[in-house]
């Protein structure tokens, strides 16, 4: 049900979507305002109370995530939703990490909508009245306990006031004493980390943190210090041995002399919020037809790669592939076809490396290429003959693969590395592909794997 006095924004540049959202916000009761000018919609954020901002991304006057941006530099509890046609995955971060609540594309599906207003300004509400309960749970706890100095009676109701007033709460809450003792345990504490009350309280705080003893001689130093400790990440470990990731706030109590008398943290559970992070970082890195990472991603390895090789004098060698005759296969095939060629060498790259050492990537088009730390050229030759008999071996009409290899000597470049590989791979096309060609590193020039025929050269590889 609507809140009471929660407007909702619509901002589209296009009529006939404002006109449909509108009709939708209407028939379920919500307050709201249409608007085709991003700079209007700014105006009114800042003149006028919105709990909702509904934004599309491609607009004339402003693009849709400097709107977000804005917006919730404005108001940091305004819920976002987005709604566009684009259908890029970095679209889709880069709205989740300016402050948007949800993503839905068009075309979309009217209860989509109208659920996800509904969870947005749920979770807006939860927002406010978390903060609002926290704020005022910290008031009390600082209140009771600068009151130690009454009578036994007062204390002990107090104490039970207040663990009645923490266990009410789904986040962990804890304290301890100035020298790292558990003294309190919430039963959200319970829930979260797994122990009972008499597993933990009388014993070190150094059991729940994975970061052991260093961690809490870190936090003791920040807290004699008087630093603020908000928001602070970490881990604890469940009692099954699972790791949680952890958002921690922690305060001291302390006497009327500045003596600190106990330690009161709040902890709330972002394992599955890193989780989504962790696969949405995942996904801005991969290709999704190939299955391998992108192009983009491709530099910022190798160059660690190169890095490293230089640094330990480890040796690192580099694969640049592409498929014989991939355009007349997919001009008479069709792309759907053409599209299950560029998977099936996803996979094919995927079987025929190292697993956790080797990394494969999809470099546009049908060119593939394959970073091989620790290899040198006669392990990297191997690998690479492996990849184009695999290959072969799929049967795809008459497609083959050429492929440039080249072992990296201190002293090259990144650009001059890549270079070379991709000549090499030039080169094996122009002798009639289905081969690899290696790069003589003291010649500067071209060698091949055995002699002219695949056949040959596999032999050589073995």
């Amino acid at each position: 049900m609507p809140g009471a006095g929660e407007r909702i924004l619509v901002l589209d540049d296009e009529s006939s979507i404002l006109e449909v959202l509108g009709e939708l916000l209407s028939e379920v009761s919500f307050e709201h305002t249409l608007t085709t000018s991003a700079v209007e919609a700014l105006g009114l954020l800042e003149s006028e109370n919105f709990a909702l901002l509904i934004t599309d991304l491609k607009m004339p006057e402003m693009h849709g995530i400097e709107v977000v941006k804005r917006a919730k530099a404005h108001d940091p509890d305004l819920a976002v939703i987005v709604v566009t046609a684009m259908m890029e995955v970095t679209n889709a971060v880069d709205a989740m990490r300016s402050g948007a609540d949800d993503y839905i594309l068009k075309p979309f599906n009217l209860n989509e909508i109208a659920l996800s207003v509904e969870k947005a300004l749920e979770r807006r509400r939860l927002v406010i009245e978390n903060r609002r309960y926290q704020t005022e749970l910290e008031t009390r706890v600082h209140e009771a306990t600068a009151d130690l100095q009454r009578s036994n009676q007062e204390l002990r109701e107090t104490k039970e006031y207040l663990e009645s007033l923490l266990d009410s709460s789904v986040d962990a809450i804890l304290t301890s004493d100035r020298k790292g003792k558990v003294t309190f345990l919430n039963e959200g504490a319970i829930q979260m980390f797994g122990y009972a009350q008499d597993e933990v309280v009388g014993g070190s705080v150094v059991k729940l943190f994975a970061g052991d003893e260093e961690e809490i001689r870190y936090l003791r130093r920040m807290l004699l210090s008087d630093k603020p400790l908000q928001n602070y990440e970490t881990e604890f470990i469940h009692k099954n041995g699972e790791k949680i990731d952890i958002n921690m706030s922690i305060s001291t109590v302390k006497d009327a002399g500045g003596k600190i008398l106990s330690v009161f943290a709040i902890c709330k559970d972002i394992t599955e919020q890193k989780r989504l992070e962790s696969e949405l970082k995942e996904m801005s890195i991969k290709d999704s037809l190939s299955g391998l990472y992108n192009q983009r991603y491709f530099y910022d390895r190798l160059e660690t790669e190169l890095e490293r090789a230089v640094r330990q004098g480890r040796p690192l060698s580099l694969l640049m592939i592409d498929v014989d005759d991939f355009k007349p296969y997919n001009d008479t095939f069709g792309h759907l076809e053409g599209d299950d060629v560029l998977s099936a060498i996803g996979h094919v790259v995927l079987e025929s490396t190292r697993e956790h050492v080797d990394i494969g990537f999809r470099y546009g088009g049908d060119e593939f290429t394959v970073i091989l730390p620790e290899a040198g050229e006669a392990q990297a030759l191997r690998i690479a003959e492996r990849i184009r008999t695999t290959f072969e071996e799929k049967h795809f009409d008459v497609l083959t693969l050429s492929i440039g290899l080249i072992s990296y000597a201190n002293g090259g470049s990144l650009k001059a590395f890549i270079r070379s590989a991709d000549a090499m791979m030039y080169e094996a096309k122009k002798a009639g592909g289905n081969r690899v060609r290696i790069y003589n590193v003291k010649s500067g020039a071209d060698t091949q794997a055995g002699a002219d025929t695949a056949e040959e050269q596999s032999e050589a590889a073995r």
